[in-house]
């Protein structure tokens, strides 16, 4: 460590990379790498376990260098060569988004003694369980625009197998990513993901009927296990839903008690079209660009008018009107009204978890945190291995004035969501400010898309308190430009969701000092 703190000293597999010498050594022996070759691993060893786009890279890589992506492909083939035979579980490509170098707790891969293997989960608990990836579905049917109601199947399956707590399953985000890699996905899939088990499957959609075919494979040799075609009309989706979850427990554990097995089901839309909305407003939520939030919201609109009953599509229609009126910064009559929806849907579908997690939201944007925290327990006691509601209670945590300890819960949900979304990063900048990283929570918000006036604010306070006023005063400039006359401390108070008053000082101080920093520039 130098004194700044920032590590030198990197394991990657077999290698070690030291900063300060200029060597990567594999097995005790020194590796020869041209310069760029190391200033690549390097850079994505100080960056490990996140995505960094292609851009990114040849910024920091060829700064002042105009070359094109050959150069970053070839630099990326000769680091993987450098590392040796464990290059493809540890320096990934991610399909459309760049490049990653996976943290040691995502890497492992089980143990050939047992299916059951410590994946290095302890802080979760899950080496006496198997871990599970549901990948993709293909579509085998004639209408590609099938495509995003078989991943609405996919996640159904996904969310029943969590349901039932007895095998830990990788995050949808992550097992996602995966959806354009060639060959054979399961293997391969499976051990880059560092998982037991792998689901494959296909869905074929002929008018109302559909044929569902799902198999169950070892992830470390491919062997598979169990395989199956289930067929009936769309009345009878998500009760295949349920048989193909039951059936993949079932062969995951064989002793498992009945009554685990025999858990309530979180009710189920009685219309299939409405589940299809609910789908396509859900992918549109997770997207970004302009207008999709107001798109997502007509889909949830539609499936609440076709299935008045649907307790997730009501959940999922008042997340999106608080998010379109921008979470805690939106009108209080807003916020009451979206709380009074969840309410419904926690009526309809009380052992439907992200009923719950959405609840904690819309009470965190009310400042009720004790009643936020309630809820997100009780969205991770339905559903515990949910990588989602562990990043979101890491942030209530952070909000509620208790950072170490929502430092464990982020760090939980990062190994179980390894190829996460930008929110996280996000987040975890929020978290890292709190306590005083900010250097780290800066580098945090620069890693993604800028996404409004918080963000902008929030990183101008970073740059402040690391004493780069120079970037301080530009980013306030920035702010101004587009939105001038805005009161920029008054968002803070009105946008942060802190139970304490110090830590909103905390931001403020951050914030005033970035305003000096303007005024001065702005003076001389």
């Amino acid at each position: 460590m130098d004194e700044s703190g920032d590590q030198r000293l990197f394991r990657i597999g077999d290698c070690v990379l030291d900063l300060d010498c200029g060597t990567l050594v594999r097995s005790g022996t020194p590796v020869s790498v041209r310069a760029k070759t190391f200033l690549l691993l390097s850079h994505l060893a100080r960056h490990r376990g996140k995505v960094l786009s292609k851009d990114a890279l040849l910024d920091a890589i060829w700064p002042d260098v105009s070359v094109t992506e050959d150069s970053l492909t070839q630099c990326i083939r000769d680091a993987r060569k450098a590392l040796g035979g464990e290059a493809q579980q540890l320096l990934r490509t991610v399909p459309r988004r760049g490049y990653v170098l996976m943290s040691p707790e995502t890497t492992g891969h089980p143990s050939p003694a047992s299916p059951q293997a410590n994946l290095h989960h302890a802080s979760l608990h899950l080496s006496q369980e198997p871990t599970v990836a549901v990948l993709p579905f293909k579509n085998t049917g004639d209408n590609p625009d099938d495509a995003l109601f078989i991943d609405g199947i996919v996640e159904e399956i996904t969310n029943g197998l969590a349901r039932f707590k007895t095998v830990a399953v990788i995050a949808r985000n992550s097992a996602f990513a995966y959806r354009s890699e060639p060959g054979p996905a399961g293997e391969t899939i499976g051990k880059a993901l560092g998982v037991d088990f792998v689901v494959e499957g296909s869905v074929r959609r002929l008018g109302s009927r559909l044929s569902i075919a799902a198999s169950l494979s070892v992830a470390r040799d491919g062997h598979r296990l169990w395989g199956e075609t289930f067929s009936g009309d769309g009345s009878d989706l998500f009760a295949l839903n349920e048989i193909i979850a039951y059936r993949i427990i079932s062969r995951l554990l064989a002793n498992i008690e009945g009554a685990v097995l025999h858990r309530p089901a979180a009710p189920t839309p009685e219309n299939i079209d409405a589940f299809e909305h609910l789908t396509r407003g859900i992918a549109l939520l997770r997207s970004y660009g302009e207008g999709v939030n107001e798109r997502s919201r007509i889909h949830f609109l539609r499936a609440v008018e076709l299935d008045e009953r649907y307790g997730l599509a009501h959940a999922y229609l008042a997340l999106t009107e608080l998010i379109i009126n921008g979470y805690g910064g939106s009108p209080r009559d807003v916020i009451v009204a979206c709380r009074d929806r969840v309410l419904t849907a926690l009526a309809l579908a009380p052992e439907e978890a992200r009923c719950h997690r959405i609840m904690a939201v819309v009470l965190l944007c009310l400042r009720e945190h004790a009643a936020a925290e309630q809820h997100l327990r009780r969205s991770l006691d339905l559903n515990p291995y949910d990588a989602d509601t562990l990043a979101q209670m890491g942030y209530l945590l952070t909000m509620r004035g208790r950072p170490n300890e929502a430092l464990e819960w982020m760090d939980r949900a990062v190994r179980l969501n390894p190829i996460h979304p930008q929110w996280y990063h996000y987040d975890r900048s929020i978290l890292l400010y709190t306590i005083g990283e900010y250097r780290k929570a800066a580098e945090e918000l620069v890693s993604i898309p800028q996404c409004g006036v918080l963000h902008e604010i929030r990183l101008a306070a970073c740059y402040a308190m690391t004493e780069m006023h120079a970037k301080a005063a530009a980013q306030i400039r920035q702010i101004l430009r587009a939105k001038p006359g805005l009161s920029i401390e008054e968002t803070i108070r009105t946008r942060l969701e802190f139970e304490r008053d110090e830590d909103i000082e905390h931001i403020l101080r951050g914030v005033r000092l970035a305003l000096d920093c303007f005024s001065r520039d702005e003076g001389s």
